[in-house]
């Protein structure tokens, strides 16, 4: 019995090694899973915490984020509202562009159709007077104030109604100057002086009287009786030498139509100015010439003036061809139609 006891008491301290180690085992096991779980814990209270502040945060962002989205949604509006108003505003000018436009235009077509029609009348006097008066240098002051007129504006329409008057002006202005208003006043003086011119009869008449000697008044009376019987004598039988004897067998009646007869040739003279017939014209300045020298006294200072008038209007020469304004008038009129149109 005592020899038994060694042996239990050696097999039993083993066994109380191995339990106790498997209960340190066992604790620390215990120890690092509660630690781990512990740790766990934390960092599962650290990870709420950060996922709250983030979700706080969030939120916060959010307010943030929906404040500016109703700004910019305010801002948007106001802008659609803005340009609403613009675009009104555009339309409401470009209508009130369009109207201008359209009272620019309709200005434009009427100022161009009153300068057109100016010009016609001007260039249809201008031709009257050329064609029916000669009066080449009227023409070309009217055609001098139509092309000034014309240079004002720059509508390309208006060019070939310049070409034309440009053209008709420079062939009046190629024309040889003839004064017809110069001549056709020397011709009414002519025809108020053949009222005056003194006839070859009345030069005879007042040579006779001239002739005859005056007594003085103290002279005895035999002288002046003899004076008288030589006058009477001298009265009843005169010698002359009579080379127009026609001019000096002039009735007064005869007198009066030989005048009338000379102003109607000048008047004739004038009308053929007008016309441009020279040779009608270079005519009746002959025979108003030819009736002068043959019944009217040459040596008076008058006559000599009015006859010396009449050479200088006939060395005027009326035998030129004066030209129309017809090129101008149908520019004129073509451009007119296409302002129509």
């Amino acid at each position: 019995m005592s020899e038994a006891t060694p042996v239990e008491t050696g097999s039993a301290l083993p066994a109380k090694k191995t339990v106790n180690l498997a209960l340190i085992v066992s604790l620390i096991a215990l120890g690092v899973t509660g630690w781990q779980y512990l740790d766990s814990r934390q960092q599962l209270n650290d990870a709420k915490q950060a996922l709250a502040s983030r979700l706080a945060e969030s939120g916060g962002n959010t307010k943030a984020i929906q404040t500016q989205t109703e700004q910019a949604l305010a801002a948007t509006r106001a802008a659609e509202a803005k340009l609403v108003l613009l675009e009104a505003r555009v339309n409401e000018s470009a209508g009130q562009y369009a109207t201008l436009g359209a009272m620019y235009q309709e200005l434009t077509k009427n100022r161009s159709d009153w300068l057109l029609s100016e010009v016609e009348h001007t260039l249809g006097i201008a031709s009257q007077q050329l064609q029916l008066a000669g009066n080449v240098s009227g023409a070309i002051t009217a055609l001098e104030m139509v092309d000034n007129r014309l240079a004002r504006f720059d509508n390309p329409a208006l060019i070939p109604v310049k070409k034309a008057v440009s053209k008709d002006l420079e062939t009046l202005k190629a024309l040889p100057y003839l004064d017809s208003v110069g001549l056709t006043v020397k011709l009414d003086t002519l025809m108020l002086g053949a009222e005056t011119l003194p006839l070859v009869i009345d030069h005879h008449r007042l040579a006779t009287t001239t002739a005859r000697p005056a007594l003085p008044a103290d002279a005895p009376w035999w002288e002046r009786l003899l004076a008288d019987v030589t006058q009477s004598l001298g009265e009843m039988v005169r010698i002359r030498r009579m080379d127009k004897p026609e001019a000096l067998l002039l009735s007064p009646e005869q007198a009066f139509f030989l005048r009338e007869n000379i102003k109607l040739r000048l008047l004739d003279a004038r009308l053929a100015l007008t016309q441009r017939d020279g040779a009608t014209y270079q005519a009746d300045l002959a025979a108003a010439a030819q009736y002068g020298a043959r019944y009217f006294d040459r040596d008076a200072p008058a006559t000599q003036k009015w006859q010396a008038t009449l050479a200088e209007l006939a060395a005027a020469r009326l035998n030129v061809t004066l030209p129309d304004l017809s090129a101008s008038l149908k520019a004129v009129r073509d451009a007119q139609g296409n302002t129509v149109e």
